[in-house]
């Protein structure tokens, strides 16, 4: 179990909570934050128990469908109350040194909110100039390796969004806990020190080049 990080230890850390169906198969997984249980704990609960444990406090809620894939991802009002309706592509890197995970947000297009769609029911519905945002990570170790929001999305919630979704994707799938380490843009290190997500990273130990032009000394994503 892990400790509270001081920074999150008034508002609550980060765990997890897997709603279990009358058969015992899980339905839906939310990361949550609150004080109910300490920071990166796991709890599995019957599903009007779960349902009351999270409450509004829910991050991101991941739903499976019945062989336990996770179909949709829902980021709850907590950690996106200025985004659109979202919903994601998950694009993967199999053949990256090592293997990648992008999950993409996006809105509109005539999805559902909420849904995930994978490489092949992405392919021809959008381009890249329709992402909200995205976040890369390393599903074998958990490390993050690149947020991104279009310029025109940020200041609204979209980064926490973003990592809340796939902490609930990776969470639901029983991958490691997601962290960074201390490499970031001046931009990203603006967001990391005023967000929830400053728990899961090493401090800066060097800077990365801006990802849009222009992006040193202007205000932070959300």
């Amino acid at each position: 179990m892990d400790s509270v990080p001081p920074n999150e230890a008034a508002g609550g850390g980060w765990w997890q909570c897997r709603a279990l169906a009358d058969d015992g198969q899980p339905r839906w997984l939310a990361v949550v934050q609150s004080t109910r249980y300490p920071d990166g704990m796991r709890v599995e609960l019957p599903l009007s128990a779960a349902t009351s444990a999270v409450a509004d406090d829910a991050i991101c809620v991941a739903r499976y469908d019945g062989s336990r894939r996770v179909i949709a991802l829902s980021p709850g009002t907590r950690s996106a109350p200025k985004t659109p309706a979202l919903w994601f592509g998950e694009l993967t890197e199999t053949a990256a040194h090592p293997p990648a995970v992008n999950l993409v947000a996006f809105t509109g297009h005539d999805i559902d909110a909420g849904s995930l769609l994978d490489d092949s029911r992405l392919a021809g519905r959008v381009t890249t100039d329709d992402q909200l945002g995205a976040v890369r990570w390393y599903p074998a170790t958990g490390e993050v390796d690149q947020i991104y929001v279009q310029p025109a999305w940020r200041r609204k919630g979209m980064s926490l969004a973003l990592i809340g979704a796939a902490c609930a994707l990776s969470y639901a799938r029983d991958w490691p806990r997601l962290w960074s380490d201390g490499q970031r843009t001046m931009l990203g290190e603006l967001v990391r020190n005023a967000s929830a997500w400053r728990g899961r990273t090493a401090d800066l130990t060097h800077t990365a080049p801006p990802m849009t032009p222009g992006d040193a000394g202007t205000p932070p994503l959300d």
